[in-house]
């Protein structure tokens, strides 16, 4: 199933850090290094825990930049499903 999709991560982590999780999980799509959390803030997840870290997010963005959905985490654990995310992208088409 095509969905004409692009997945992208973001982590605050420092590069070693992000390194490690990306092989550790075997990740095959890009990670965007940001460790002064500047795309954490601007899209409103960073630190809503009073924790200094970016709260697990996930957003379902159209070709035109708007946010058409989006997931936010109540917790350190609370990440979106794949089946959520491929709902939400199957709603686009």
């Amino acid at each position: 199933m095509d969905l004409d999709a692009e997945v992208l991560a973001v982590s605050t982590d420092d590069l070693q850090g992000a390194e490690s999780v990306v092989e550790g999980l075997g990740l095959d799509f890009p990670i965007l290094y940001d460790p002064a959390a500047t795309v954490v803030r601007e899209y409103g997840v960073y630190n809503l825990n009073h924790d200094s870290l970016a709260t697990p997010s996930a957003f379902v963005i159209d070709k035109s930049g708007k946010v058409r959905w989006k997931h936010i985490g109540k917790g350190r654990y609370d990440n979106a499903t794949n089946k959520q995310i491929i709902d939400a992208l199957l709603e686009l088409s």
